[in-house]
């Protein structure tokens, strides 16, 4: 299973309602599909108008999670779009690490 982080912006930050996380996680749930392998969706509020969405997705080895996390996102908002005009704010890495706390290594001191 990999995570895969993508944030997206209110093009109308006014518009944003509270309710609109748990709609948005509802239209994640039912744009994704039984061979995209959808495992957990969490959401994560930034600064006003602008949520991070984690979105963890077993690897089938056939292709990225970042894309099919990205085709989900476009589908749920293609499918209903929520008060404040959301979309993807920027085209996330491809996998983000679990564990935040371990130091980071160049490639020359990768054993």
């Amino acid at each position: 299973m990999e995570l895969t982080v993508i944030t997206l912006d209110a093009a109308d930050p006014a518009q944003v309602r509270t309710a609109d996380n748990a709609r948005l996680v509802d239209l994640l749930w039912t744009s994704a599909v039984r061979g995209e392998r959808l495992e957990h969706i969490s959401v994560q509020a930034g600064r006003p108008g602008r949520l991070h969405l984690g979105m963890f997705i077993a690897a089938t080895g056939e292709g990225s999670t970042r894309s099919t996390a990205l085709a989900i996102c476009r589908r749920a908002l293609a499918m209903s779009p929520l008060p404040g005009g959301w979309r993807i704010a920027a085209a996330p890495p491809l996998i983000q690490p679990l564990c935040h706390d371990l130091p980071s290594m160049t490639q020359e001191e990768h054993p």
